[in-house]
């Protein structure tokens, strides 16, 4: 065999692994037969190439590519899905968050149809809300808890004053029309039984308030004004270190960008290489007393005839 042909073979492995190697930490798996299809979205902030495609949380293929329309004003996106995978008629791809810096993601949501798509047709497109949009249900419970507050209010006024009020009447009606003892006792009795009501409920009344003054608290509490700074200061901190890594002032800018360091790993390798040859070739070298003369040696005398 050759030194050749071993070059060659070294360098053919060589590649097809960094092919390999490269592929997989974009997220491809070559023994894994893909199926593409597409999607297309308006706006396709923050989604890359490889990003993941998940379906019920579990990762089962990855963006491939984009293509603009420009006439429609919207981007085709390629989505390459694992051909275990059956994509049925309705499912709809939605466009979704993938972690806080801002990065998505695609999440496969089937639909009703059991009719399977073929390879290259489109599906359906969502677009997932931000991260502010996700505070809307705190919001939304306010609301609920606002209106419900609204109708023990107005069932207090509508009910319990308004009873207390035509019992009071009837009582002053009794009082002046029938002097009998037993309508005034029943009645004052009965005002009585009212009077316990509407305190019961004013309690009620003051525990729903006081728990919806906690609850404005804890809204109220929540750092989100210092938790962007933090978030913000993080982002900066990142993008200064990637700065140092391009440049040439560091070390690992300079083991980056400057190729004095390879250039004298190739030059050590070379002599190595011609050192190994020459014992190889002449052994008896490096094996004979130090009193022996240069000239005698015969990988000297050879180097010394060339």
């Amino acid at each position: 065999m050759s030194k050749e042909f071993k070059t060659g073979l070294i360098t053919v492995v060589a590649g097809a692994l960094l092919y390999y190697g490269f592929n997989f930490l974009r997220g491809s798996d070559l023994f894994s037969p893909t199926i593409r299809y597409l999607v297309v979205y308006p706006n396709v902030s923050g989604l890359n190439v490889s990003n993941p495609v998940y379906l019920n949380g579990l990762p089962v293929g990855r963006v491939s590519g984009f293509k603009l329309m420009q006439e429609k004003n919207e981007i085709a996106v390629s989505l390459d899905i694992d051909q275990k995978v059956k994509i049925t008629s309705g499912t709809s791809a939605h466009l979704a968050n993938d972690g806080l810096l801002g990065t998505k993601a695609i999440v496969l949501v089937f639909g009703d149809s059991q009719e399977f798509l073929n390879p290259g047709d489109t599906l359906n497109s969502e677009t997932d809300g931000d991260l502010f949009s996700q505070l809307e249900p705190v919001a939304d419970n306010i609301n609920t808890t606002i209106t419900k507050l609204n109708t023990v209010l107005d069932q207090l006024i509508a009910t319990d004053i308004k009873g207390i009020v035509d019992t009071l009447k009837y009582s002053i009606g009794t009082l002046t029309y029938k002097a009998n003892r037993l309508d005034i006792e029943s009645t004052l009795e009965y005002t009585n039984e009212l009077l316990i009501s509407f305190k019961k409920r004013s309690e009620q009344l003051e525990q729903l308030l006081a728990s919806s003054e906690s609850l404005v608290d804890s809204l109220q509490a929540i750092p989100v004004d210092e938790t962007l700074l933090k978030l913000n200061e993080s982002l900066e901190q990142v993008n200064h270190l990637m700065l140092a890594v391009q440049s040439d002032s560091g070390t690992v800018g300079k083991l980056l960008n400057d190729d004095a360091l390879y250039n004298s790993l190739n030059k050590t390798l070379t002599d190595l290489d011609a050192l190994i040859i020459h014992f190889r070739n002449y052994p008896k070298d490096f094996m004979k007393p130090l009193g022996r003369k240069h000239k005698k040696l015969k990988g000297l005398s050879k180097a010394g005839e060339e």
